[in-house]
Parts: C-alpha cells; structure tokens; sequence
C-alpha cells in the first residue's frame, strides 16, 4: 500500500509538472482615458474631456474589470499618469513607453501582477518603431520559461490605411520569426486593439500562432458587434480558456455611461505554458 501511494503522489506530481503554469493575459480599450488635469497633445482629448468626477469613476470602473489579471494590456491610454493611476487603484506594477501617435496623443500600456517572475519593461521595439506608432514590449521570466507581451493599437484597414495595417501584421511576424530564432522555446503573446474584423480559425490575424478569441467564437468586443480586440500566442504556449467581460452597463449604454466605462469588453485567456 505505501508503495503505491509512493507510485500515486509521484504521478499526481508529474501531471501537475506537465500541466506547468497558466497566466491570465488580458487586453482592454479604455476608450480615451485621459486625465483632464493634464495637458495631453493630439486633439482627441480636447474634443473628449471628461470632468474631474467622471475621470476617477472610469479609474475605478477600469481598475474593477481588469483586477483579476496577471497581466492585461491597455489601449486608449492618455499617458504615464493614467497608467499610475490604474496600478495604483488595482495594487498592480505597471509598465509604460510613450508613442508616436502625435494625432490622437493616445497610447498603449500594460499592468501586471506576477509573482516569482522577473519582469523587465522592454519599451518599444526598434523592428518595430517605424511602422507601428503605438506598442509596448513586456518580458516576464520564470525558470525556463519565457513570455514576451507586445500590447499594440493598430490602424484601421480602411482606405489608404489597409496597406499600412498589412505592413503593421507584417513587420509583427518578422519581429517574432526573429525572436523564435534566438530563443526558439519562448512564448509570445501580442495582444491588443487590431481594429480589424476578419477571422481565421486555427491561426491568427498574424498567419501563425492560435487566437483565444477563437475559444469565445470570434464573439465581439465593441458595442458595434466586432472582434477588433485579439489575444494571439505564438510559440509554445496555448490557451487554456478564453472569456470576454462586458462591462455592467445596457446593450445600449448612454453616452455618459460609455464614457466613464469604455465600448470595448475585457477579452481574457488562460495562457498554458508546457
């Protein structure tokens, strides 16, 4: 009997190992989260400024929907102290690169909660700085495991942009086949606001990798029934499971309430690692 309650501890071992750890990454466009205390460039946030009150609702209201994350990429930010703002109400650490994206002044930000992994904050990519004006690159380490975050915001493919966004997915693969080159038993996670509509099952919006969006049947993640928002791992992750959070508000949120919400759902996976 105690040998095979030996055999049986040591198997209930080994399948704990080979499941190995899950992360809960998630993505959400704060719908311009700008603080109206501060100058921000760009004119967006002219034409949208919110009033002192309803500036720390939507802090609260974000912090609530994305508090049960590891990590959850932001989009949509004004800057640094909006960022600090939302670590500081979830109890996050919090990473942050200023863009180029002179025209909105908005950009993209990540907030994580990751015990026992070492994180470092990459900032933008050099690969990727030419054409992607709004990305950010977070790298966690734990053992031999390596997970790479790149939260981005890309162009609408419309008009004289859907090139640009073409070129945007592009120059992301070539940045991870070069990375996969160096370090082949890494993950990658990009994860963000694509603004893009298409579906493809059993790949991406990238040609490689799976989408957790995949798991939730493309369902949507804007108030106007689309997908835009996508979590695409590539490498040797999976996901787990997949769910997208509505915020508490009606089909047909008053311009208000979106305001001090936003019109994107929380998308969220579980990221297996092997």
């Amino acid at each position: 009997m105690k040998i095979y309650l030996r055999v049986l501890t040591l198997a209930v071992l080994l399948s704990v190992t080979a499941i190995a750890a899950e992360l809960r990454v998630a993505t959400l466009n704060c719908y311009l989260c700008f603080d109206p205390a501060v100058d921000h460039p760009g004119k967006i946030d002219d034409e949208n400024r919110m009033t002192p009150q309803q500036y720390q609702s939507k802090i609260t209201n974000l912090a609530s929907l994305a508090k049960d994350s590891d990590f959850v990429g932001l989009e949509e930010m004004g800057g640094r102290d909006e960022v600090e703002a939302l670590a500081a109400e979830t109890g996050f650490e919090w990473a942050f690169a200023q863009g180029k994206d002179t025209y909105t002044g908005e950009n993209v930000a990540g907030l994580y909660r990751l015990p026992g992994w070492k994180v470092t904050v990459n900032g933008r990519v050099a690969a990727l700085d030419k054409v992607l004006s709004k990305h950010l690159l977070v790298t966690a380490k734990k053992g031999s495991e390596t997970v790479r975050f790149l939260v981005i915001h890309l162009l609408r493919p419309i008009g004289n942009n859907e090139a640009k966004h073409q070129g945007q997915l592009s120059a992301i693969r070539t940045w991870a086949d070069e990375v996969f080159r160096l370090e082949p038993a890494s993950t990658i996670v990009v994860l963000g606001d694509t603004n893009d509509t298409k579906t493809v099952a059993g790949s991406s919006l990238l040609g490689e990798g799976r989408e957790a969006n995949e798991l939730t049947g493309f369902a949507a993640t804007h108030l106007d029934g689309h997908p835009y928002d996508r979590l695409i791992v590539l490498g040797v992750g999976s996901w787990a499971a997949a769910e997208i959070v509505r915020p508490p508000y009606p089909k047909r949120p008053n311009n208000d309430t979106k305001r001090v919400w936003t019109d994107h759902y929380l998308l969220t996976g579980r990221l297996a690692l092997p």
